[in-house]
C-alpha cells in the first residue's frame, strides 16, 4: 500500500493525473481512516482540482474539513476556500500531456524528490498562491503530534543532491522571481517545527517479551574488562621503562645523582595494576560520588523531588526492585541543565542513579520514568559495575588532562619571565597532551560492551514501563538536551565527555542529531541509521549504537503491543541499498580484484592491509620452506623469520593507507565545494567516510580555548541548521599541534569562520578541516592528507627498519 501511495504521488508529481487518480484511488478505499488514506485523499483532492474535476474535489475536500487532524482540516478548510471560488477549468485533451501552463494544482506530493518543479514550455512557474499551498501542505503533511489517525512523515529520498548555497542557476526562459527556493525533499528549517505525537503505552496486562539471554553477554563483559586490564598495563609499564630510560640519559649528561633512574620501575607491574583495579571496583561508588560532588556539586535525590517530577518513576523503583529482589539504589541529584541520568556502584546493594535536575525539568512524568527503568536494568543486568571501573579508569588521566589544562593557565598568568613561562607552557602542552591521548586509547576496550548493554537496557526499559513510545521521546529529548547545552555554554563540558560511556545517549551523536532534529523529521535525519548496509562496521569507535537503531527497536516493541509508533522507523531500512556492499566470498571472485575495491574495503584499507601483509609473510615462509629442503640453501632464511612478520604489519598499514589516500582526499576546486544544511547531509542514507565531500561551511566556532583545544579535542561548528565536529590535525600530526603556529583553531573559538575541508558521513558527522579562516582574515590550516601520507611512510620505514634488524626480533 505505501508504495502505490508513493508511486501515486509521483504520478502527481509527474502530471499524469489518469495514473495518480488510480492509484490514489485504490490506497484511499483500502486504508480508509487510516494516515496512509488520509495522505492518498489530500492528493486526489489535488489530482480532481488539476483535471477539471472540481465536483469531486470539493466533495472528498469537504470530507477533510471533518478530519480530526488539526493541520489537516486547517490544510482542507483554506483548499475548500479556493475551490469555492474558483471556476471550474476547462480540463486537457490529454492528461499525460503537459499542457502549455500548469494547472494551479498547488500540490507537490510528500515524497517530492530529488527534482525542481517542471517548467512548462512557456517558462511558467507556479504561482505565489501555488507555493503558499505547497509550503502549507508539507507543513501539514510532516507534523507528528497526533493522536489517532496520524500523518506519518515520509523521510526524504535516500540521496538528496548536495546544494550549493550560491543561488541556483535557472533556465532562461524562467523569469518569474518568486520562483521557489526551497531545497526539494528536505524539509527547511524555517518550514519545521518539532512537535510530538505523543503516542500512547500499552494497556495493563501487556504481553511479556522473550527473556533476555545475558550469558553471552557477560562472556563479553569479561573478555572487554581483561582486554582493559592487560592495556592499563601496557600503558603503564611503557611509561615507566621510558621514565627510566629518560633518567639514564640525563644521567649519563649531566652526572647529577638526581636523576638516577627509579629501580621500582623496572619491577613488573602487573601485581600493582591487579591491586589498583581491585580497590577501585570495590570503592567505585564513593569515588565516583566524589568526583561528581567536585566537578557538579551533586545531592542527594529525595523522595519528596522525584514525586512531583514522577510518580510513576517512584513507583516502577520501588516495585521493580522488589520484584528482582535488590535494594533500592540511592538516587543522586545533579544540579545541571543538561538532561542526562546513570548508574554506577560495584553490587546491588551500593548501587547509585544519578538524574540531572535537566532530566527532571525537561521530560515529562512517563519518560522520566523509562530513563529510571533503564538504569534500574543496568543494576539488574550487572553491567552497571564494570562500567564504573572503566568510568573510574579513563578518568585519572582525563583528570590529569583537565587539571593541567586548568593550572597552566593560572601559572603563566603569575610567571613573568618569559622564558620559565615557555617552559611551564611546554611542559603543560606534553602532559595534557599525553593524558587527553591515554584516555581515547582506555576507552577503546569497553566500547563493545558500552554498545551492547545498551540494547539491553533499552529493551527491558520497555518492558517494565510498556512505553516504547516514552523511552523514544526520552531519548531524543536526552539529545536534543545535550546539543542545546553545548550551545549554550558555548563549549563540551567537561563532564560530559568524561561521563560519556555511562549516559542514555552518546555525545557524538547527540550533537548532531540533538540539533538537526530541531530542523527536520527525526525519520529523515536516522535514515542512515536504519538503512546504510556498512554502518555496523562504522561504529567500532562509537560509544553507543546508532540512535536510529534503537528507535526503530523501540518502534517494533510498540507494533508488538498494537501501539501507534511515536517514530515512523519499523518498516525504514528493510529494503537496504548494496552500495558499499561487502563479503568476504568477494576476495575469491576472479572478477573482483580487477575492479575498483569496494567502498567498505577501500574504507579500511590500512587497517585491512595488516592481514594481507600477513598472507604475504605466510607465502614468503612456505617459499622458506621449501627451499630450505633444496640445493637453493641463500632463501632458506626466509623460513620462520619472525622478523619478516612484525615488519610486515607496518608496512601493510602503509600501503593500504597509500591505496586509499587519494579517494580520502580529493583535491578541494573552489567550484566544487559545496555548502548543505545538515538535514541534507543526514538524508544520504548511502554514503561513507570514504564518499568525501568537499563542503565549506560558515557558522560559528564552539569549542574550549587554550591549552585544553590544542589538539582540536572539542571543535564544533554551529551552522543555521545544527551542530558538526571538525577534525583538525596539524601536518605533522599531534606532536605538530603542541608546536608553537601563527594561528590555532582554539585561537578562532568564538567567532564566525568558514571551515573548508572534506565531509565525513559516518556513524557521525564530522569534517576534516583543510581550512579554517575567520571574518577577520586569520586562517587555521589543517594537514590530513600531509600527515596520513607521513605517517605512512614512516611505518614504511620502521617495517624495513624491523627487517633490517632481524635478528634482534627473532
Amino acid at each position: 500500500m505505501k508504495q502505490s501511495l508513493d508511486a501515486g504521488l509521483a504520478a502527481l508529481k509527474q502530471q499524469d493525473y489518469d495514473r495518480a487518480i488510480a492509484l490514489l484511488e485504490s490506497v484511499a478505499k483500502s486504508a480508509t481512516n487510516q494516515p496512509l488514506g488520509t495522505r492518498a485523499e489530500m492528493g486526489l483532492v489535488m489530482a480532481y482540482k488539476a483535471t477539471g474535476n472540481l465536483q469531486k474535489s470539493i466533495a472528498l475536500c469537504t470530507s477533510l474539513t471533518k478530519h480530526p487532524h488539526t493541520q489537516v482540516k486547517t490544510w482542507a478548510d483554506r483548499t475548500l476556500t479556493a475551490l469555492s471560488d474558483r471556476r471550474p477549468p476547462k480540463p486537457p485533451e490529454n492528461p499525460q500531456k503537459i499542457p502549455a501552463t500548469p494547472p494551479e494544482t498547488g500540490f507537490v506530493p510528500f515524497d517530492v524528490g530529488n527534482s525542481p518543479p517542471k517548467i512548462s514550455p512557456t517558462g511558467d512557474r507556479p504561482s505565489t498562491d501555488q507555493k503558499t499551498d505547497l509550503v502549507a501542505f508539507e507543513q501539514t503533511s510532516r507534523q507528528k503530534n497526533v493522536k489517532s489517525p496520524q500523518i506519518p512523515p515520509v523521510p526524504a529520498p535516500p540521496k538528496p543532491p548536495l546544494v550549493k548555497t550560491s543561488e541556483p542557476e535557472t533556465s532562461t526562459t524562467a523569469t518569474d522571481s518568486d520562483a521557489p527556493t526551497e531545497v526539494p525533499g528536505v524539509v527547511t528549517p524555517d518550514a519545521y517545527e518539532l512537535i510530538w505525537r505523543n503516542s500512547g503505552r500499552a494497556a495493563s496486562g501487556w504481553r511479556k517479551l522473550k527473556l533476555l539471554k545475558l550469558a553471552r553477554f557477560r562472556v563479553e563483559t569479561l573478555a572487554c574488562t581483561i582486554a582493559l586490564f592487560l592495556m592499563v598495563r601496557f600503558i603503564l609499564e611503557f611509561l615507566l621503562t621510558n621514565v627510566n630510560a629518560l633518567l639514564v640519559q640525563l644521567y649519563i649528561f649531566t652526572k647529577l645523582p638526581v636523576f638516577a633512574p627509579i629501580q621500582i620501575f623496572y619491577r613488573d607491574p602487573t601485581a600493582f595494576v591487579q591491586f589498583m583495579f581491585g580497590l577501585l571496583l570495590a570503592s567505585s561508588p564513593w569515588l565516583i560520588d566524589a568526583v561528581l560532588k567536585l566537578i557538579c556539586g551533586m545531592e542527594p535525590l529525595g523522595g519528596v523531588t522525584l514525586l512531583k517530577s514522577s510518580k510513576e518513576a517512584n513507583r516502577v523503583v520501588r516495585n521493580f526492585c522488589k520484584q528482582q529482589n535488590m535494594p533500592a539504589p540511592v538516587l543522586q541529584l545533579l544540579p545541571i541543565d543538561v538532561p542526562v541520568a546513570f548508574s554506577y556502584g560495584c553490587l546491588p546493594r551500593f548501587a547509585r542513579i544519578a538524574v540531572s535536575q535537566g532530566l527532571l525539568d525537561q521530560l515529562t512524568e512517563d519518560e522520566i520514568a523509562t530513563i529510571l527503568a533503564r538504569e534500574l536494568a543496568h543494576i539488574a543486568h550487572w553491567d552497571f559495575a564494570p562500567m564504573s571501573l572503566a568510568v573510574l579508569v579513563i578518568q585519572t588521566p582525563y583528570l590529569i588532562y583537565g587539571l593541567v589544562v586548568h593550572w597552566e593557565e593560572r601559572l603563566s598568568g603569575l610567571i613573568s619571565i618569559e622564558f620559565f613561562r615557555s617552559v611551564v607552557k611546554v611542559l603543560a602542552a606534553g602532559i595534557s597532551a599525553g593524558s587527553y591521548g591515554i584516555y581515547k586509547l582506555l576507552r577503546w576496550p569497553m566500547l563493545w560492551v558500552s554498545r551492547r548493554r545498551v540494547y539491553f537496557s533499552d529493551r527491558t526499559a520497555a518492558e517494565i514501563t510498556g512505553n516504547p513510545n516514552g523511552l523514544t521521546r526520552a531519548l531524543a529529548k536526552i539529545a536534543i538536551g545535550m546539543a542545546k547545552n553545548i550551545e549554550q555554554q558555548q563549549q563540551t563540558s567537561f563532564f560530559l565527555e568524561g561521563f560519556e560511556l555511562l549516559f542514555p545517549v552518546g555525545l557524538g551523536q547527540a550533537v548532531t542529531i540533538g540539533s538537526a532534529g530541531l530542523h527536520a523529521p527525526l525519520e529523515q535525519i536516522l535514515l542512515w541509521d536504519v538503512s546504510n548496509p556498512c554502518r555496523h562496521w562504522l561504529t567500532v569507535n562509537s560509544t553507543h549504537p546508532l540512535m536510529g537503531e534503537r528507535l526503530k527497536l523501540l518502534a517494533l516493541y510498540a507494533q508488538f503491543w498494537q501501539l501507534e509508533t511515536e517514530l515512523d522507523l519499523a518498516n525504514l531500512g528493510t529494503l537496504e541499498s548494496t552500495k558499499g556492499k561487502f563479503q568476504v566470498s568477494d576476495l575469491f571472485n576472479s572478477k573482483f580484484w580487477p575492479r575498483h575495491p569496494p567502498p567498505l574495503v577501500l574504507q579500511g584499507a590500512p587497517f585491512l592491509g595488516i592481514p594481507m601483509s600477513l598472507a604475504i609473510v605466510g607465502v614468503l615462509w612456505l617459499i622458506g620452506g621449501i627451499l630450505s629442503r633444496t640445493s637453493i640453501w641463500w632463501l632458506d632464511w626466509l623460513w620462520g623469520d619472525r622478523s619478516i612478520l612484525w615488519g610486515c604489519l607496518p608496512i601493510g598499514f602503509c600501503l593500504g593507507t597509500l591505496m586509499r589516500i587519494n579517494d580520502f582526499f580529493p583535491d578541494i576546486v573552489p567550484r566544487a565545494v559545496t555548502a548543505p544544511s545538515l538535514p541534507q547531509i543526514l538524508s544520504n542514507s548511502d554514503s561513507l567516510p570514504l564518499d568525501a565531500q568537499p563542503v565549506g561551511l560558515q557558522g560559528k566556532l564552539l569549542g574550549r580555548s587554550g591549552m585544553a583545544n590544542w589538539l582540536g579535542q572539542d571543535l564544533i561548528l554551529q551552522t543555521g541548521t545544527g551542530l558538526v565536529r571538525l577534525h583538525y590535525v596539524s601536518r605533522f600530526g599531534p606532536i605538530g599541534s603542541l608546536w608553537p603556529q601563527p594561528t590555532r583553531p582554539s585561537d578562532l573559538v568564538g567567532q564566525s569562520v568558514v571551515a573548508t575541508g572534506w565531509l565525513r558521513r559516518g556513524a557521525t558527522v564530522a569534517i576534516d578541516l583543510e581550512t579554517l579562516r575567520s571574518q577577520g582574515g586569520r586562517v587555521s590550516n589543517s594537514g590530513h592528507p600531509i600527515w596520513s601520507a607521513i605517517l605512512a611512510f614512516a611505518a614504511a620505514v620502521w617495517g624495513a627498519y624491523i627487517i633490517f634488524q632481524g635478528e634482534m626480533y627473532r
